[in-house]
């Protein structure tokens, strides 16, 4: 199992819909292979936390600073499957910093303003997980830090992070001393 997570334009709601409160659930939609293809593809999602972030240098608009903390496990691996399937229509929340599926607009605003540096895609393979077999009898468990600018952007966003640490903890994931450094 690889665990992604993700840092997403939006609050974790979009058309009437909650993610936050849904838990894990399953997204079974097709997605275009890098040939403009269209084939099946899966992918189980958790949104963990959203909010709103504060303005910065007097601008007041939103564009921008509604943000999700959002974990993705691909039952299938299929080119872009976790950035298209965050994107869609049925979801609405595209990975900050996404040329290909996002926002330009609010990638703008991150590379701007909230220190997205030029080329990153707020996704990052943070778990892998094997199952038992003869030659590694308790399997493989395999967590992968962040890097060190997804490390600044999450540092700058205390109160988000503070939401999402205990949830990404009881997935194995932790976080946590990104609270304790400087």
């Amino acid at each position: 199992t690889k665990t992604y997570i993700s840092l997403v334009d939006g609050d974790g709601t979009w058309n009437g819909v909650d993610y936050i409160e849904k838990g894990w659930f399953n997204v079974n939609l097709p997605v275009k292979d890098e040939h403009g293809k269209v084939i099946e593809a899966e992918t189980d999602i958790r949104f963990i936390a959203g909010t709103t972030l504060p303005s910065l240098e007097g601008d007041e608009v939103l564009e921008g600073r509604k943000v999700s903390i959002v974990l993705a496990r691909p039952r299938t691996g299929k080119y872009h499957q976790i950035r298209q399937h965050l994107a869609s229509g049925t979801i609405g929340h595209a990975i900050i910093g996404d040329s290909s599926h996002g926002r330009s607009r609010t990638n703008r605003v991150w590379k701007k303003k909230r220190n997205l540096i030029k080329e990153r895609t707020c996704l990052h393979l943070m778990r892998v997980q094997l199952p038992p077999t003869k030659f590694s009898l308790d399997g493989i468990d395999v967590t992968c830090p962040l890097s060190p600018d997804l490390e600044i952007i999450l540092k700058g966003m205390p109160d988000l992070l503070d939401k999402v640490i205990p949830s990404l903890q009881d997935e194995g994931i932790d976080l946590s001393y990104l609270r304790r450094s400087s």
